[in-house]
């Protein structure tokens, strides 16, 4: 199985009303699908999905390095691609969101042509008989800023069967605006929701500690990326200060960071975004040293393609059992998800595709609607 052709569309995708974090408001997502196929007609795709805001190139970088490498990929067996990224990609944070869709393009192919999901794909082990969840735990995600729009969404979101919401925090003002606009969830939501906060390193080392002190009475599940990422010491001290279990999101940039988080004792858990990660199987890599260490995973989505969350709920899948919920459902956040297959939250559950490889296919006409751009093809 050759590489026969690669192609690739540039998509900026609006938000349906925005989505508000520490780092700003986004208006609308850029990317850009990723089409690999085999001479035998086996497709893969993946979703290029920049995050500059954890230290990752933009998508015209990205876009011009694929440009660069991608006749380098044509012409070799697929199973030889994966180390030819290696030899092709810079191994840091930067492209990481190219390796990723084009590792994500390569194992989705390898498993629709042995009729498998990439989830059993990434759980392969001759010695073991372990299997891909069927369902995976998903939270609702609610960054409205004042306390009655929080609380409406957080009713919402406890109607539609969520059991974890995660509220961006970082926002207000003060200790006291944080307080007030985290009770209220926390009381519309009722005890029986956990409640995770997300800070996006808002805070200093002493706003963090002071802040989550304040609200250890709203019975908060987990508090993700508190202070500002590349502070490991101040982490841990955040973590040894409070009772509320720390969780590194942005400070988790691949399996040289988790590693030194996990050393330094700074974290309770570790958010994993798969196009920080680099793809599914170093992704993986970082689960299973969180897991071997009893540090907890969370898969999240990084406001991807329904192509981008396909992929990581693949990822999500493999957690070993039971599993804290991920940030995968926010596909209704967009104007479209470029699948032909809707990937449905329902009781706050996401189920696995059944079909093999990332079990979504690209919607062309979506795409072409979307598109920020020309597509590009190459050809052996």
């Amino acid at each position: 199985m050759k590489v026969v052709e690669l192609r690739w569309t540039p998509y900026a995708l609006p938000f349906a009303a925005g989505v508000a974090t520490a780092h700003g408001a986004w208006s609308a997502r850029e990317g850009a699908i990723v089409q690999l196929r085999t001479g035998d007609g086996a497709i893969g795709a993946g979703d290029v999905a920049p995050l500059p805001s954890h230290g990752t190139a933009d998508i015209a970088a990205c876009l011009a390095l694929l440009d660069d490498i991608a006749p380098r990929l044509l012409g070799a067996p697929i199973d030889d691609v994966l180390s030819r990224l290696d030899a092709l990609i810079p191994d840091d944070a930067h492209f990481a969101p190219l390796r990723c869709a084009l590792e994500s393009a390569v194992l989705d192919a390898t498993a629709r042509g042995a009729g498998v999901s990439v989830a059993r794909l990434l759980m392969a082990d001759p010695l073991r008989a372990v299997w891909p969840a069927r369902h995976v735990a998903v939270n609702a995600l609610v960054d409205a800023a004042s306390c009655a729009a929080a609380a409406a969404a957080a009713a919402r979101a406890r109607a539609a069967g969520f059991r974890d919401i995660k509220l961006k925090v970082g926002m207000a003002a003060s200790i006291a605006g944080e307080t007030a606009r985290v009770a209220a969830v926390r009381e519309v939501a009722g005890p029986a929701v956990r409640l995770r906060l997300d800070a996006n390193g808002a805070w200093t080392e002493e706003q963090a500690v002071a802040c989550i002190r304040a609200l250890e009475p709203c019975a908060i599940d987990l508090v993700e990326q508190p202070i500002p990422p590349g502070e490991v010491a101040a982490l841990r001290r955040v973590r040894e200060a409070v009772r509320v279990p720390v969780a590194a999101d942005e400070s988790a940039a691949g399996l040289a960071a988790v590693r030194a988080l996990i050393d330094a004792g700074a974290v309770d858990a570790v958010v994993v975004k798969l196009p920080v990660a680099g793809g599914p199987r170093r992704a993986r890599e970082m689960v299973e040293l969180a897991t071997a260490t009893g540090v907890a995973s969370v898969v999240t989505s990084a406001f991807e393609s329904g192509v981008g969350v396909a992929a990581a709920l693949q990822l999500a899948a493999t957690l070993p059992q039971p599993a804290r919920a991920c940030g995968l459902a926010t596909l209704d956040l967009l104007a479209d998800d470029l699948i032909v297959e809707p990937l449905r939250v329902v009781g706050g559950r996401m189920a696995l595709p059944g079909a093999p490889g990332i079990g979504v296919t690209v919607d062309a006409p979506a795409l072409a609607r979307y598109a920020a751009g020309a597509e590009r093809v190459v050809r052996a």
